[in-house]
C-alpha cells in the first residue's frame, strides 16, 4: 500500500517512535487516512475511555451517585484540558459540542445594533459566513466580504482587511487556518489592528486545535472556538470556546437552562449566572463524549504540540514539494512556512476534484476530500502520518494526471 515510514529529521525532533504511535489507531493498519482535517482517526485508547463510561452507565445506572460524581469530574477536567490547549484559564473556557457551537454563541449573545458590520472573507467555510448571514439577516447587521487571492502576503491580507473597516465595523470574523488551502492567516497582526480600533476579533479554529500550538494568554484574542474531533482525534460532539474573560458579562446566553441560573431549586426568582461560562450550558452534557475528548487530549499532550506541528509542516512542505514537480498539478496552499499547516490542497488540470477523490480511494485505500473554493482536493498531514503516505498520495495523482 505503500504507507511504510520514512525515517525523517521531524521523527527525530519528536523524539517518538510513529510506528508505535501509529499502532495505537486502528485504521491506520488499512488506510491512508489524509483526512483528520474533517474527522480525525480517534485512537482506541480514547475509544476505550467512551466505552469505559457508557459500560459504566449501563451497569450501574446513569444517575447513581458514584457515576453522577465520576460524570462531575470527568466534565471538570475535560474543561481543564480544553483550556490547556488553548493557554488560558479555565474561567474563560466552556467545552462544547462543535466549532460551530461556540461562533454561534458568541454571535447570538451580543448585543447587535441595526447597521453594524462584520468583516469575513471570501474563502470562508461555510460554518463562518452562514451564521454570519444570519446575524445580518436578523438585526440587521452589514456583512462585508473581503476579496483576498492566493498568493496575497500577510500584509496584503491585513491591508485588505482594514480597508474594509468603518466607524461601524463591530467583528472581523475568519479562520485562523482556511479549509480550502490551509492559509494561516496573519491573526497576531489582524488583533493588533483591531485592538487599536477597538473591533472585536473572532476566529474559528476548526483547523487549529490538536495541530498548531495556541496561546491565548498571549495573544489578544477575544473569541477563539475549535472542534475536539479533527485534530485532536476525539469524537463529533466535542469542541471548546474560549472568550477572554473582560467580555464575559457581555454575552449574553441565546438559551438556558438549570445550570444558568444562580439557585436552580428556586428558577421562578430568575437570578441568571452573568459571569460564568457556564451560562451557555443549556442542559445536559454527553459525559462519554467529554471523556473521549478528555482522553485525546492526552494522547496529543504526551506527544506534544509543538513537535506535531513541526512534524505536520515538515510532512506538508515535502508534499506540496513533490506535488509541484507533477505535470498539471497546480498547488493552492502556501509555501512559506510561517503561512503554511498540515492542510495542502491541489488540483489536476482539466479535472473535477470529485472523482479524483473518488479514484485515489478505489487503487490506493487513500482518504483525503474535495474542496470548494478554490476547487480542489485536500490532504490533511497530521503527525502520524509519514513520507510513505506522501509519496503514495504523489504516486496516485501522478497516475491521474
Amino acid at each position: 500500500m505503500g504507507t511504510e515510514s520514512s525515517k525523517s529529521a521531524t521523527e527525530g525532533r519528536m523524539g517518538v517512535d510513529i510506528e508505535k504511535i501509529r499502532s495505537q489507531i486502528p485504521v491506520l493498519a488499512h488506510t491512508a487516512y489524509l483526512n483528520t482535517g474533517w474527522s480525525g482517526p480517534p485512537p482506541a485508547r480514547v475509544a476505550q475511555a467512551m466505552k469505559n463510561r457508557i459500560d459504566q452507565e449501563l451497569e450501574q445506572g446513569p444517575i447513581m451517585p458514584e457515576v453522577l460524581a465520576a460524570g462531575r469530574e470527568i466534565q471538570a477536567q475535560a474543561r481543564e484540558a480544553a483550556a490547556r490547549i488553548f493557554n488560558a484559564s479555565v474561567e474563560e473556557v466552556l467545552v462544547t459540542r462543535n466549532t460551530t457551537e461556540g461562533l454561534n454563541i458568541v454571535l447570538s449573545g451580543l448585543d447587535w445594533n441595526q447597521g453594524d458590520e462584520i468583516i469575513i472573507c471570501d474563502m470562508e467555510h461555510g460554518s463562518v459566513i452562514a451564521p454570519a448571514q444570519l446575524i445580518g439577516q436578523r438585526y440587521g447587521v452589514g456583512v462585508k466580504v473581503v476579496d483576498l487571492e492566493m498568493l496575497d502576503s500577510r500584509a496584503e491580507i491585513v491591508s485588505k482587511i482594514e480597508a474594509a473597516f468603518t466607524p461601524k465595523t463591530r467583528m472581523v470574523f475568519i479562520s485562523h487556518i482556511l479549509y480550502a488551502t490551509g492559509r494561516r492567516m496573519p491573526a497576531e497582526e489582524l488583533r493588533m489592528l483591531t485592538k487599536d480600533k477597538g473591533i472585536l476579533l473572532m476566529l474559528d479554529g476548526a483547523q487549529t486545535g490538536g495541530h498548531i500550538e495556541l496561546d491565548m494568554a498571549s495573544s489578544g484574542f477575544d473569541f477563539y472556538s475549535i472542534p475536539g474531533q479533527k485534530w485532536i482525534l476525539g469524537y463529533e460532539g466535542s469542541g471548546a470556546l474560549f472568550m477572554r474573560r473582560e467580555h464575559l458579562e457581555r454575552i449574553h446566553p441565546a438559551h438556558t437552562g438549570g445550570r444558568g441560573v444562580a439557585s436552580p431549586a428556586d428558577a421562578h426568582n430568575f437570578q441568571p449566572v452573568t459571569d460564568s461560562m457556564e451560562k451557555f450550558l443549556g442542559g445536559s452534557v454527553s459525559v462519554p463524549v467529554q471523556v473521549a475528548f478528555l482522553e485525546a487530549t492526552k494522547f496529543i499532550e504526551e506527544i506534544g504540540i509543538k513537535n506535531i506541528e513541526e512534524r505536520n509542516l515538515d510532512l506538508a512542505e515535502s508534499a506540496k514539494a513533490k506535488l509541484s514537480e507533477v505535470p498539471g498539478v497546480t498547488v493552492h496552499s502556501p509555501l512559506e512556512r510561517r503561512d503554511s499547516s498540515g492542510l495542502v490542497s491541489f488540483s489536476i488540470a482539466g479535472q473535477e476534484p470529485v472523482p479524483i477523490v473518488e479514484k485515489l480511494w478505489e487503487n490506493h485505500r487513500l482518504v483525503v476530500r474535495q474542496v470548494g473554493y478554490p476547487a480542489g482536493v485536500r490532504a490533511s498531514l497530521h503527525f502520524f502520518n509519514t513520507e510513505g503516505e506522501v509519496d503514495l498520495l504523489v504516486g496516485g495523482v501522478r497516475e491521474l494526471a
